[in-house]
């Protein structure tokens, strides 16, 4: 154990405001380092976050693509690709393009007015 006076030098030297205050700078300088790493573990957290869904939209992309390169990998996946792009047939085939009827307001009012004519025609 220390004596009793290398006891009182302890007290002096770690009583005096000049030594209390270098362990305080000291302190603070450590507090404001962990914080410092506090925030960029935060920030490498949301990175990581932010590269695991990457990585799992990136997965679903490859296996989307593989589905596309099993079905282009037969020959029946590869004519009907074909067919869809290039509008092609085989020699016998005819292609047959449907179309809808769209009635616009302009062809009803079209309509209603041959009417009123043909009316008046009838009476004369």
């Amino acid at each position: 154990m220390f004596d009793f006076h290398q006891k009182r030098k302890l007290k002096t030297v770690f009583g005096s405001r000049f030594t209390q205050g270098i362990i305080l700078v000291v302190a603070f300088f450590i507090l404001l380092s962990a914080y410092n790493r506090y925030l960029i573990a935060r920030e490498m957290a949301e990175r990581r976050a932010n590269v695991e869904s990457e990585i799992s939209a990136l997965e679903e992309r490859r296996e989307i693509l593989e589905t596309q390169v099993q079905y282009l990998s037969n020959e029946r996946g590869i004519e009907s690709e074909m067919r869809r792009q290039f509008d092609i047939a085989r020699e016998g085939e005819q292609v047959v393009i449907i179309l809808e009827d769209e009635k616009t307001e302009d062809t009803e009012a079209a309509t209603t007015t041959n009417q009123k004519d043909r009316a008046w025609y009838r009476f004369w």
